[in-house]
């Protein structure tokens, strides 16, 4: 059986991660408890033996994988990890407590969440300020380059660009968007304990950071959990911004 590349499987991951979220945009993937974890695997092997067979995930892959995240969701309202209602959760605190690493994630995520619904409520999905877009031109190369800024996605998360960001466009083609996602990215490589001491005896490496950053693509459509910041057209041997193109900006 023919494999998937680290890249097609982040890619098929990133995709999947977006039609979970498009019905469930408090669904987060950093708890390996949440029960749309083990259904995006699950969803994860079965497209990727249709990708195998078909060579392609069609609209009915895409329509099953939106059905799989309506279910996930479901699941979550009617089995919970513990006795809480669903709705926002912080820590109780109390003297002699026992915390675990649930509990401070439980707290992060409760700010979180809060602010992403903010965002999300009262100031929607756009631009804030910056990311203009301009393109660069070296020889028989054209670059998009983003400028800094800041934008709220359709989940209420803040999506900063910091520095200036380049995205080389092909040789040729016929409409682009210019896109902008959220992302994390794990930093500061620490020595951990040994999880399961029966198995591994040896310290283990874990991350101690997570930097939330962005990734700028490209791509002919765009959908709800990116930022379209411009769209380009390629004509007579060249590729050229749509000057009647508005990005989406934030409510006042």
């Amino acid at each position: 059986m023919r494999t998937l590349s680290k890249e097609q499987w982040q890619s098929l991951a990133s995709a999947l991660t977006r039609e979970v979220t498009r019905v469930a945009p408090d669904w987060t993937t950093s708890n390996t408890h949440d029960p749309g974890i083990t259904v995006l695997e699950l969803l994860s092997y079965a497209l990727t033996e249709l990708q195998y067979r078909s060579n392609a995930i069609d609209a009915n892959g895409r329509a099953l994988a939106r059905r799989v995240a309506q279910l996930a969701d479901s699941l979550a309202d009617l089995v919970g990890t513990d006795d809480c209602p669903r709705g926002l959760q912080r820590v109780n605190f109390f003297a002699g407590q026992l915390l675990s690493v649930a509990d401070f994630t439980a707290e992060q995520d409760y700010i979180r969440h809060a602010t992403h619904r903010r965002n999300r409520v009262l100031y929607g999905a756009g631009v804030v300020s910056g990311l203009h877009v301009t393109l660069e031109r070296t020889g028989s190369n054209t670059k998009v380059v983003v400028a800094p800024g800041l934008a709220f996605n359709a989940r209420g998360k803040e999506i900063e660009v910091s520095v200036p960001a380049s995205v080389l466009l092909p040789a040729q083609g016929k409409v682009l968007l210019v896109l902008l996602h959220y992302a994390e990215q794990p930093c500061r490589p620490l020595p951990a304990l040994a999880t399961d001491p029966q198995t591994d005896s040896q310290a283990q490496v874990r991350f101690s950071r997570i930097t939330e950053t962005f990734s700028a693509t490209l791509a002919p459509s765009a959908d709800d959990t990116a930022i379209a910041l411009a769209r380009l057209n390629f004509s007579r041997g060249r590729w050229a911004l749509d000057r009647k193109f508005k990005a989406a900006k934030v409510r006042a």
